[in-house]
């Protein structure tokens, strides 16, 4: 039986914690039941997209009344989704008010593997359990409209240091910095392996402090310009995403 192309079905998609096989009956509740019957408005018969362990599959509303949700899995969409093809994690400096919530929505649009809550010397943002959960909410929301295979990972705060050390061995680390050279970026990026994981840091309102800037050069991070313009800390996870994808030829 042919495989069916993802442009065929609607946009609802939801995400699952475990794999599905062809025929499972899933049960669905809480915010993805409330969505898909009272948002999307779909009927049983309706089609839509489970993604489960990173592989996209088609699915029907069996049921559905708001609350739980029955959905049967049908066949896998080889076709049925969009991820970078390499992991890049951002290291975000928490701002003030709400702009993380702007800059998880975004950076996940853009296909952030995870993204990490950072403590810095200049930082204005706090944090809680409940807005990191808020965060995961809003990450979860925006992989289904971008139509990822996968939800990016999102951390509670550490601080700076913590965060740099938390990478691991084969993960890069660029730090978004005004002080660096205009231009700084492309040849950075030329100088790690193709396709190595990344760990992009990016600084509060304030920027980052000497100290920190110290801290990551120790760490072997590679201070890298994002433009003759001074972003806004909400803009520059984006930008910064946005050029690395389109410099690794990735869009």
């Amino acid at each position: 039986m042919p495989q069916k192309d993802s442009t065929t079905l609607v946009t609802a998609r939801i995400f699952l914690d475990r794999a599905c096989t062809p025929g499972d009956q899933v049960t669905v509740s809480g915010e993805d039941a409330h969505h898909l019957v009272r948002v999307l408005r779909l009927r049983p018969g309706d089609e839509l997209i489970v993604v489960g362990a990173g592989m996209a599959w088609s699915a029907d509303l069996v049921m559905g009344d708001g609350h739980v949700c029955t959905v049967s899995i049908r066949e896998r969409l080889h076709n049925g989704g969009r991820e970078l093809p390499a992991d890049v994690t951002i290291l975000q400096a928490l701002p003030k008010s709400a702009k993380m919530d702007v800059i998880v929505e975004k950076v996940t649009e853009l296909g952030a593997a995870a993204i990490v809550g950072v403590r810095c010397e200049r930082s204005y943002g706090g944090s809680s359990e409940h807005k990191v959960e808020r965060w995961r909410r809003i990450a979860r929301s925006a992989a289904a409209q971008a139509q990822r295979l996968r939800v990016p990972r999102v951390d509670g705060p550490c601080d700076f240091a913590d965060a740099l050390q938390r990478q691991a061995r084969d993960t890069y680390v660029l730090l978004a910095s005004e002080q660096a050279p205009r231009g700084s970026l492309a040849p950075a990026l030329a100088a790690i392996p193709e396709n190595a994981p990344l760990a992009v840091a990016i600084g509060p309102e304030g920027s980052f402090s000497p100290q920190e800037l110290a801290l990551a050069r120790v760490a072997g991070a590679r201070i890298v310009s994002l433009g003759p313009t001074i972003l806004r800390t909400e803009s520059a996870a984006p930008a910064a995403l946005a050029a690395i994808a389109a410099l690794r030829g990735w869009w």
